[in-house]
């Protein structure tokens, strides 16, 4: 397939990229998807997370290591905490404005969008690590680094 990013060892400095266009909006559509269906996003396989919170360190399949560098998941902290600022007061506002929510006593208002404020994170975070992975494979893409060493892949400048 010529719109692929090559995925045998000798290409890619060692990184695989199975399955990906190897630019463009077709690349972050496909990216997206594995990440919402919280798959590695570099071979599309399953089994990436032990449990709900605990992020395999490396890919079962493809071996990459997910967290490039130190503090590399700050970025993914702050997708869970936007998403959940954003979906979590809109959904408060949603439903204490939209719904017969409104009628009922500032307490239970108050605690609708407590609620929402703790369980949406909790909900959201293994998605915002996927999705921080999948954002960062389509600004940062192994193939194009330079200077760059991946833990566990000696990238070639």
């Amino acid at each position: 397939m010529a719109d692929e990013t090559p995925s045998a060892p000798g290409n890619n400095e060692g990184i695989p990229t199975r399955g990906l266009p190897a630019q463009g909006g077709r690349r972050l559509i496909v990216l997206l998807g594995r990440a919402l269906r919280r798959r590695c996003p570099y071979c599309e396989s399953g089994g990436i997370f032990q449990g709900w919170f605990s992020l395999r360190e490396r890919c079962p399949t493809c071996g990459v290591t997910f967290e490039r560098e130190d503090g590399y998941f700050l970025g993914a902290y702050a997708v869970n905490l936007l998403f959940a600022l954003f979906v979590g007061l809109g959904g408060a506002l949603l439903l204490i404005f939209g719904t017969p929510l409104r009628d009922a006593a500032l307490l239970w208002q108050e605690a609708v969008a407590v609620l929402l404020a703790v369980v949406l994170p909790i909900l959201f975070f293994p998605y915002s690590r996927t999705l921080w992975m999948a954002l960062d494979l389509q600004v940062d893409p192994p193939e194009r680094q330079t200077e760059r060493r991946l833990r566990g892949h000696e990238m070639k400048r």
